[in-house]
């Protein structure tokens, strides 16, 4: 009696297996190394968004109360109805009241990516305008 061997085509070969991990090698380094601005810029999106949320709280109070509210460094406000809790990079804010307007500073974690990042805008109620500027 004969026995006939089929030849099993349906894995694949230890040649394959290691052409892909090292593609996928040489994707995960680009990426490394290209991917440190993008984060950066995640962070300070973040921060503009909250300098954007001081300002508007800002304006309502101005409206209600005819003048802005200084704010010494902290991490949250009742007069302003803000806190940082929800914040993943920037946990403390201020608000120096200006001439013609106000500077909103928000300042980085120190225990996150953030660590030593300040943006700050500034906004002319006149113009009704506000500028951003970051600092690392």
């Amino acid at each position: 009696m004969k026995k006939f061997f089929k030849s099993n085509n349906l894995g694949i070969s230890l040649m394959e297996c290691m052409i892909v991990i090292i593609i996928i090698g040489v994707m995960l380094l680009i990426w490394r190394f290209s991917s440190k601005n993008h984060i950066r810029i995640a962070i300070a999106n973040e921060g503009r968004a909250f300098v954007e949320k001081v300002v508007a709280q800002e304006r309502i109070y101005r409206t209600n109360h005819a003048g802005f509210l200084p704010v010494a460094k902290t991490a949250k406000n009742a007069d302003l109805k803000i806190n940082t809790y929800d914040n993943k990079y920037f946990s403390k804010f201020s608000v120096e009241v200006t001439g013609t307007g106000i500077k909103v500073f928000v300042y980085g974690d120190e225990s996150t990516k953030a660590n030593g990042m300040q943006i700050y805008g500034i906004y002319t109620s006149s113009d009704n305008e506000l500028e951003y500027h970051e600092s690392w």
